[in-house]
């Protein structure tokens, strides 16, 4: 069964000069799947983590955005990602952002 993610709630630790804007380019480069960007194929998130129990998909889920994130938003690090899993499977994640250095 796929799990899918319920909800995703990014919060910067620290002030991060245009938030919104890296809000939202977060949301996109997360809610994409790989290759389906034609002019981008490596765009998005690879979607092996959600065929994990809810604790591997939610450490698998943290590592490939971590790496994507280096590669296609170079202004911010991944700082944590925490993540809940209900009953039927739904993932609820947080994903703490912060300047990269």
């Amino acid at each position: 069964m796929k799990r899918i993610i319920d909800s995703i709630r990014i919060i910067p630790t620290e002030s991060v000069p245009g938030i919104d804007r890296i809000n939202i380019n977060l949301k996109t480069l997360i809610l994409t799947c790989e290759g389906t960007l034609p002019g981008s194929r490596s765009f998005g998130l690879d979607r092996e983590f959600l065929d994990q129990s809810p604790q591997d998909a939610i450490n698998l889920f943290a590592v490939v955005l971590e790496e994507k994130v280096s590669e296609f938003i170079p202004d911010i690090t991944i700082l944590n990602v925490e993540g809940d899993a209900d009953s039927s499977g739904m993932l609820e994640l947080t994903v703490y952002v912060g300047r990269r250095q």
